[in-house]
Parts: C-alpha cells; structure tokens; sequence
C-alpha cells in the first residue's frame, strides 16, 4: 500500500532539484561535473511510497524544469518557434519520466538499482535520438529516414573531460551517459541506506544486505575510462597533417541572410576574400569552406542519368510566343537559371584561385520533370571545375520542411518560413576529393545538426567503405544569435570527432567555427574562448590532422544502447511469465 499522508514535497522536491541540476550541467552554465550527481535526487523516487502517478507527473515536472530552459534557444528564431520549442520541451520531459518508468519496471523483475538506471538512460536517450524513424535497422525495411533529437544527453555533460570520453570510439556517446547514470545510481544506493533517509521516504521494505558491486562496478569502469582516455591523447591527435583550411564564419542576423540581398552577397564575399589572401605571412589555404546556405546564388543542375540536350526537346517550344504548359513554363525558368549562375560560380573562383566548398541551396530537376530544392554543400576547384554535391539527407523538421503538412496542415502555423521552402532529403553519401601537392585527400561534408547524428560520421569510417580524411561540417546558426545553442552545438560535435577518430572543421554562420582534432580536442577557434568565438566574423586557419583507421563504434554501431533494450525487452518478458505464474 502506499503511503496518503506522505507529502508531496518528498516526491516533487527531488525531482525538481534533479532539474536544476541537469539544466546547470549543460551550457549556458557548463558545469558538468554535476552531470555525476544531477539525477541522485530524481532516483529517490524509484522506491518512493507514494502512487505511481504522482511519481511520473513530479519527474515530467523535473523534466520541464530542466528542458523549457534548455533549449530556450530555439524560441529566438522566429515567433512562430516558441510553440515547436514548448512542444519539445514536453515531449524531452516525457523522454525522462519514460526512463525512470523503465528503470522502475527493471527493478521489478529483479535487476538492481545501479544497474536498472544507466540501461533505462541509455536505452531512451537511445530512442529519443532516433525517433520515429531514424533508426540504421529500419534500412532493411527501407522505410528509414534521419531524423530525432541527439542533444542534451547525460554524456554530453562530460564533453570538456577529454581523458574521460575517448572510450566513445568504442561505446559512442552512449557509454559516457551509462558511466555518468551508473555513477548516479552507485551514489544513490549509498545515500539511502542511512535510517534517516529510509525515514524521510517512508521506505518501509526490509534494508537489503550491503553490497560493494555498485561502488565497485562505477569506480572500476571510471577509472579504466581515464587511463584509455590518457593513453589515448599522450598518442598525439594524429600521424599527419593534411591540407591548410580557411574556414569562414559569418555574423550575418538570419533575417537579413533570409532576404539573400547585396548585403549577404557582399558580407560572405569579403570574408572570402579574407580567407583566399591571407595577410602576415601565414599558409595559403587549400581549401576555403563556406558555411551552410551562405552562397547567394544556387546550383542548378540535372540529375543524374538526364542530358539537357534531351530536356531541350521534350520541352521545345515551336512558337516562343504560344502559350506554355505549367510544366514547360517551369523547365525554361530552370533553364534560364542554370545558364545564368553558372558564370557567377565561374567568376568567384576565378577571382580567389582556391578550391572552395559552398554552402548553398542545389536547384535539380529530375525524372519526374520538376526541380527540387536541396541543403548543399558543393565543391569546385581552383579552375572551377565541378568535383562533387553533397545534398543534406538529414533534414531539420519545421525548419527545411513541414512533417505531414498534407495530413497535420496546422504545423505549418510552427514554421519561421512563409510558403513552401520544404527541402528534399538527399540520398547520396559524397566522397569530395581535394587534390594537395601530390597527395588527394577524401572528406565528407556533414550539414548543420547532422554532425549530432552520430550515424551519419560513422557511416563514412565503416570497414569496406572508401572511407574520408576528416570531416567538414557546414552549419548556420545565425538563427540564434549568440545563445547557449551556439556552444552546445560545438561540444556535441567533439563526439563525432572521437567516434570515428577523424578531424571535424566546422566553417558556421555566427560560430562557433572551429577545427577539432581526431580527439575532440579543439585546435583553432576564431576568438580566445568559446564565448567570444560567438556572434564574430572571421577566419580559422589551420592544418587538419588526418585520421585513418576504423574504430569499435563505426564497426559495430550503437551495440550498447541495442543491448540495453534487449535487456529491457528480457525484463518485459521475465515480468509478464512471472504475472502468469502468480495468477
């Protein structure tokens, strides 16, 4: 039975200070090593004598506390994004009552406590980051699309702890947040022994005998993940050093860069100028990369597999003056504009004599005769020469497109878009070449929030693929002006760094820029501190290291948070054959 009388500030101030905690553990505050003891309180509740419902309604309260302020940025925008960031706030706070639910259930069939915690954690963060349809096993049914939430987990807390996460080229980020949840529980299971505590919670179930398992399992994992991590970095971050890049990080407010006036044209024009002279003496870049959609102009361009000269007949026009179809009418504009931009791309490199990597809009028309809009980066040589398109596959909902805008037509009411911007996904995973001396480099481009797609950066260091030097990832976040977004964003990007042991240069519109060595350590910024690397015009310079090799993660994947919910899934079923046999 459980307790009436017991008050609900036993059951809400826990959860609500677990809140706290994990809002301070993440930027703007940073302070993550309470990420180790941030959910102690909230574990209060896995045995707490009070009804079930009040114990989930005051943990999504916690959840609340800790999410509505959390990404507040998203709010700053665009008006229309205060109810897409609420929404998430409530659907991260159910996220958090769903892992303490499964911790719950765990504990039930008979898995202790330090253990029941850092599977449900990780098993949820897990399903949140993939959610509905992101999953790499849905490719089997070829029903996969990326998409989720892959920020504010448990082991992004530790991002600035280098010893400690290296062992994510084994786990991913996922085995930070278990030793993080593990450490948790260890901490809670020795807390609540004391009579007093059992007191204040009314814990009525007879003192389990004392164990060392939990103390011992956390202190071991711990200090084994510190003495990789130091044999890892004394390595050095690489074996090489490859091309000199010159990444450009603008400081242009979103809704002038929204007009795609002469102001955008003449701000990202100046600063590649800056990137392509360098003045001081210092190295001619190799490579300029141009942050996400910050070119004016797009890139039309025909699918593969099509010729223009074929186009040009299916839709010829006898008579100029006649009427045209829609579809005819549509095709000649894309004409007009292909042949149009093509010489500006020309003069742009022409002028600066650099490879450059655009971040750009790509206008193609395909098989089904209409052009579709794209997230791209696009690389051309010195002598403008065409080497490759990389389309964004995973795409930003109610940012570059309306999730079932033909079924749920009111989400669009969420959009800081007016009309039909939607993006189409892209499907191929583009190799660039990048050609230095006698020596071509290979990298992947990575567009905005996918570098927190840990599936993606993996994908290109998997055994048997081609496999990439580094990373580079464009990204603009203009539209944040200067939030806490802006570092969370770049600390959650040292993980993909250390996952597949492989630089990250990021060239972002408003910061943070940055190059990141293959152990999450950040080599170059634009300003002395994260903090002043925000909001700023400027350059990065700087030689990328270059990694090679696979590691465990790329090889097997998220094996641990899969494992999780194999256990989890166990548990269900040990649960449901115990119910039966008592009835």
């Amino acid at each position: 039975m459980y307790d009436p009388a017991l008050p609900r500030s036993r059951v809400f101030l826990p959860a609500m200070l677990s809140g706290i905690l994990l809002y301070i553990s993440f930027f703007p505050l940073n302070l993550g090593f309470l990420g180790w003891i941030a959910l102690v309180p909230l574990l209060s509740l896995l045995r707490a004598n009070a009804r079930p419902r009040r114990i989930y309604f005051a943990t999504f309260v916690g959840g609340l506390i800790f999410y509505v302020p959390a990404i507040q940025w998203m709010r700053v925008a665009h008006p229309a994004m205060y109810g897409a960031w609420l929404f998430l706030a409530f659907c991260c706070a159910l996220f958090l009552v769903m892992s303490l639910w499964l911790a719950r259930k765990l504990i039930r069939v008979g898995v202790p406590d330090w253990l029941a915690v850092p599977i449900a954690f990780v098993a949820v963060e897990y399903f949140r980051s993939h959610f509905p349809t992101g999953y790499t096993w849905l490719d089997m049914f070829g029903v996969r699309n990326p998409i989720g939430f892959g920020w504010y987990m448990l082991g992004h807390t530790q991002h600035g702890f280098l010893f400690l996460i290296q062992f994510a080229d084994i786990t991913g980020v996922y085995g930070v947040s278990f030793l993080v949840a593990l450490v948790n529980a260890a901490l809670w299971k020795s807390i609540a022994r004391p009579a007093r505590v059992r007191r204040w919670l009314r814990d009525s179930n007879p003192l389990p005998a004392y164990s060392i398992r939990p103390t011992l399992a956390a202190f071991v994992l711990f200090i084994s993940a510190i003495l990789y991590g130091s044999i890892t970095v004394g390595e050095g971050p690489a074996a090489e050093y490859g091309p000199q890049v010159a990444l450009i990080q603008g400081n242009l407010p979103q809704d002038i860069k929204n007009e795609h006036g002469s102001e955008m044209e003449d701000h990202f024009g100046n600063l590649a100028d800056d990137a392509a002279f360098p003045k001081d003496g210092r190295p001619w870049p190799d490579l300029v990369v141009w942050p996400e959609t910050s070119f004016v102009y797009p890139w039309f361009d025909v699918a593969e597999g099509l010729k223009l000269r074929e186009l040009d007949n299916k839709f010829w026009v006898e008579d100029p003056l006649a009427q045209m179809t829609p579809e005819q009418n549509r095709y000649w504009r894309f004409r007009r504009d292909l042949a149009g931009t093509r010489p500006i791309f020309a003069k742009t490199i022409e002028r600066r004599n650099v490879p450059m990597l655009f971040g750009l809009n790509g206008v193609q028309w395909e098989a089904d005769d209409k052009s579709w809009k794209y997230n791209s980066a696009l690389l051309l040589d010195r002598d403008g020469k065409y080497l490759g398109r990389y389309d964004k596959m995973h795409l930003v909902p109610l940012g570059e497109y309306v999730p079932m805008k033909e079924t749920l037509p009111f989400l669009s009411a969420f959009t800081p878009y007016e009309g039909d911007y939607s993006c189409k996904p892209g499907t191929m995973w583009t190799r660039f070449p990048l050609k230095v001396g006698e020596r071509t480099y290979h990298f992947a481009c990575i567009i905005c929030y996918e570098d927190t797609d840990a599936t993606l950066a993996r994908h290109y260091v998997r055994p048997n693929e081609e496999g990439v030097d580094f990373f580079v990832n464009i990204s603009n976040d203009g539209w944040f002006h200067g939030t806490a977004e802006h570092e969370q964003h770049l600390a959650i990007c040292r993980f993909r760094a250390i996952e597949t042991r492989r630089s990250v240069v990021r060239a972002v519109n408003m910061g943070i820029s940055a190059i990141i060595d293959p152990n999450g350590i950040v080599a170059a910024l634009p300003g002395p501190t994260w903090g002043e690397s925000k909001a700023v015009a400027g350059i990065v310079r700087g030689w990328v290291p270059i990694g090679a090799g696979t590691t465990i993660y790329a090889r097997f994947g998220d094996w641990l948070p899969v494992a999780c919910w194999f256990i989890l899934i166990g548990g269900f079923v040990r649960g449901f054959i115990l119910r039966r046999r008592m009835s």
